[in-house]
């Protein structure tokens, strides 16, 4: 059994599949939503939570990141196996810390489980136990008809993505983990039938990659967006609307201003010297491809946890489960890396 926080449109995908799959799933959230086994629940009410809580072979956080610390803490304590989207890497090490306190009462804490980082954990640990030591990861997002200002949409939460722009990148620099500014770092990249577009560094992709890929010595995360959009990101940034007391304010704004229901692409490359994997996969006419390689990748990791394939302890997910059999789960659902 497992139960999804938040009905939004990862939850909705990861409770999908997980029921398509033959796991009995609930969905909560403070809102309706429409879908089998819903019912209203507040992650703010810990008496609530940890009573639903209890039981459940697995419990999915699809809210927010600023909710994941405390109710991995909580499932700790109800004894559940906890898996979250990730989004924060600050988060997601004080996550990690629990590691002692998660083994000792035998449930598994994984963060960190959607696309990225989340899959793309798993192939860059691919690639590192292959040998390479020069890493980079290259994702986006993107409507497959650019519109408005920005050339976006949104396909996630807008707190999430605002959080990207915001903080530092952690890279890895000739061995060595550093911090560069987000929006930086801007680099033509092309996809075979779309125009040339931009990546530039934004936070979160790594997470835990620096310490887990022992030895690399170059290390990086860009997000891929439509030419242009980094550019005007970045003056808003300067102009201060993303300002401690004006960026609730504008996230407002952008989420009622970007378009909802453009049909999107996902777009990844993650290479070294010597290999690399892409990924292209396109809304499919039901689930966006944010949903499918989000939602879809965290209910396979769900599944198993669910099914105990997975240590007691809190660990990243390149570390947690079995990367040959994630990726032969995500090629049954049509999410196919391939060698380039």
């Amino acid at each position: 059994m497992a139960l999804v926080l938040g009905a939004g449109k990862m939850g909705i995908a990861i409770a999908h599949d997980l029921m398509k799959s033959g796991v009995e799933a609930r969905i909560c959230d403070i809102k309706a939503a429409h879908f089998p086994n819903f019912f209203f629940l507040d992650a703010r009410n810990d008496e609530d939570v940890l009573r639903e809580m209890k039981g459940e072979d697995v419990v999915i956080s699809a809210l927010p990141y600023d909710f994941n610390l405390h109710l991995a803490k909580l499932a700790i304590k109800a004894k559940t196996n906890f898996i979250d989207l990730g989004g924060n890497s600050y988060i997601v090490e004080k996550e990690l810390q629990l590691h002692e306190e998660a083994r000792k009462k035998g449930v598994t804490i994984i963060p960190d489980c959607g696309l990225a980082p989340g899959m793309t954990n798993i192939v860059a640990y691919h690639l590192w136990r292959e040998g390479e030591r020069n890493i980079h990861i290259r994702v986006g997002g993107l409507p497959q008809h650019p519109c408005g200002p920005l050339f976006y949409a949104l396909f996630f939460s807008i707190h999430g993505l605002i959080n990207e722009y915001l903080e530092d990148a952690i890279i890895v620099r000739n061995g060595k983990v550093c911090k560069v500014a987000s929006l930086t770092g801007i680099e033509e990249i092309k996809f075979e039938n779309f125009p040339p577009l931009e990546a530039f560094y934004t936070h979160g992709g790594t997470s835990t990659l620096p310490k887990t890929l022992e030895g690399v010595k170059e290390l990086d995360y860009k997000t891929i967006r439509y030419k242009g959009h980094a550019e005007k990101i970045m003056l808003l940034k300067q102009l201060g609307f993303f300002d401690e007391e004006a960026r609730e304010f504008t996230e407002r704004i952008l989420e009622k201003a970007l378009p909802k229901d453009e049909k999107d692409v996902v777009l990844a490359r993650i290479y070294g010297k010597d290999a690399a994997f892409e990924l292209i996969d396109y809304h499919d006419g039901v689930f966006s491809a944010m949903q499918r390689t989000t939602g879809f990748s965290t209910a396979i990791i769900a599944r198993m946890v669910a099914d105990g394939e997975t240590r007691a302890g809190a660990y990243p997910p390149e570390l947690a489960v079995d990367g040959e059999k994630f990726m032969e789960e995500a090629r049954k659902r049509g999410i196919v890396w391939r060698a380039i």
